[in-house]
């Protein structure tokens, strides 16, 4: 992680999109969020991907309603996780933002932010 990097206020909100298909679900059968849309895959280099919502809109961060549903949840949450939330702006996307403190083995904490995440209504 590089000194540079600023942290994203408590205040602010934060979207991440998750797999709502057929072959690949992310989404509980009650409709809340599952835990494996918050769960660190190989690629994501110990930095899960996040939009910060006062700085885009909904439509802008979920690409592909037809594949993924939204979710958002208060960066207040994750921070009260022992989690770290840094701006991380990359090309084509200045709301870009990275959650990290998860492992790839971690089975406890992304359960803990899918409770603390809710489905927004596009």
């Amino acid at each position: 992680m590089s000194n540079s990097r600023n942290p994203v206020g408590p205040e602010e909100w934060l979207y991440r999109t998750a797999y709502r298909t057929p072959e690949k679900n992310y989404m509980n059968p009650d409709g809340s969020v599952s835990s494996r849309a918050f769960k660190l895959r190989e690629k994501d280099h110990g930095e899960l991907s996040v939009y910060v919502k006062s700085m885009t809109t909904p439509e802008i961060a979920i690409k592909d309603k037809s594949r993924f549903a939204l979710v958002e949840l208060k960066n207040q949450g994750v921070l009260e996780l022992d989690l770290y939330s840094y701006y991380d702006p990359v090309e084509g996307n200045p709301a870009h933002a990275v959650i990290i403190g998860m492992t790839m083995e971690d089975e406890v904490t992304p359960g803990l932010l899918a409770r603390r995440a809710r489905i927004v209504n596009i």
